[in-house]
């Protein structure tokens, strides 16, 4: 079926592929060279639910050590976009970590940067018809201070981004206590969507809105717990950008028949559906629209509709 595709959750910093991340890590002596692709991907993609979130995130540790020089960015922004553009999709916003990136390779934020950037530019000069926007993570693991120096180094390139977000380990690090970062992001007019109510309670999505002026919430799971929520999410036109097969995988929801994306769409709040983390868990867009299909019950319409929210609540 023909539809313009949008997607806009889909992690950058996550999302090499399989053969290259293999090539990589061999290459570092990270993995053996005797080490072959389909026995690679036993390894390392999820195809089973995980205990929680946090056990799934534990799981980036070989993306960061691989993800070592700016030509090795550049690589994974082009084959990103690619990757994208193959799958039918012509606009996608990807999202990366700073910290994250940063973490092992001791690579400079400005460094992290420019290398994505020129590896989505260069993909873009060979697919022109695809739009391509980057959105600055804060990731929530290294604290309200680090999240502090992301939202300065959002600000100061923030024309080279199309928003902000933020991250991570949602059960211990609450929205509330990154309230003081996210307002010099506010007061400066940025875009701002939040990962919020995937692991948590719907509390956790009122403080992403209010304190810290999302206008998309990354997965929000948890809006079916509040009727409230959901009336407000309706009428103020803030996304849901939720995630099936990682929605599965985190234990968010506890099988796909369950999950409320159906439910959310049909109340009238604005839902797109999106990857994730395709480096981990292995999907396309095609694969999350079978699944919204075949074990959510939903129709072509409803998934083109989900479709036209991403198109026209994206931050590009």
């Amino acid at each position: 079926m023909n539809r313009v595709q949008t997607e806009l959750h889909r992690h950058l910093d996550v999302s090499l592929r399989l053969s290259t991340l293999l090539e990589l890590a061999q290459a570092r002596g990270l993995e053996p060279q005797s080490t072959s692709l389909e026995a690679f991907d036993k390894k390392v993609i999820l195809r089973k639910p995980l205990s929680d979130l946090r056990e799934v995130l534990s799981t980036f540790t070989l993306f960061q050590r691989v993800l070592d020089r700016p030509e090795v960015l550049e690589r994974a922004g082009f084959e990103a976009v690619e990757d994208c553009w193959n799958e039918g999709t012509r606009k996608v916003e990807l999202r990366f970590s700073p910290s994250f990136v940063s973490e092992f390779s001791k690579l400079s934020w400005e460094e992290v940067l420019a290398g994505f950037e020129r590896g989505v530019k260069r993909a873009q000069a060979k697919y022109p018809e695809i739009q391509v926007g980057l959105l600055c993570i804060a990731s929530r693991d290294y604290g309200p201070e680090f999240a502090e120096k992301t939202v300065d180094f959002f600000l100061k390139h923030q024309s080279r981004f199309v928003g902000l977000d933020l991250a991570g380990n949602e059960e211990n690090f609450p929205c509330r206590i990154f309230e003081p970062a996210f307002k010099k992001a506010v007061k400066a007019g940025a875009r701002i969507t939040i990962h919020a109510g995937e692991a948590t309670g719907p509390e956790n999505m009122w403080e992403a809105i209010e304190l810290l002026g999302a206008r998309r919430i990354g997965h929000g799971i948890a809006a079916v717990r509040d009727p409230k929520l959901m009336e407000y999410l309706a009428k103020n036109r803030i996304c849901l950008e939720m995630c099936p097969t990682s929605n599965w995988l985190t234990r968010a929801v506890p099988s796909f028949e369950s999950h409320p994306l159906p439910q959310v769409l049909r109340a009238g709040v604005p839902v797109c559906i999106n990857t994730d983390d395709p480096g981990v868990f292995a999907v396309g867009m095609a694969d999350e629209a079978r699944i919204c299909r075949e074990k959510m019950g939903m129709t072509e319409a409803e998934i083109e509709l989900c479709h036209r929210h991403a198109t026209e609540l994206s931050f590009i």
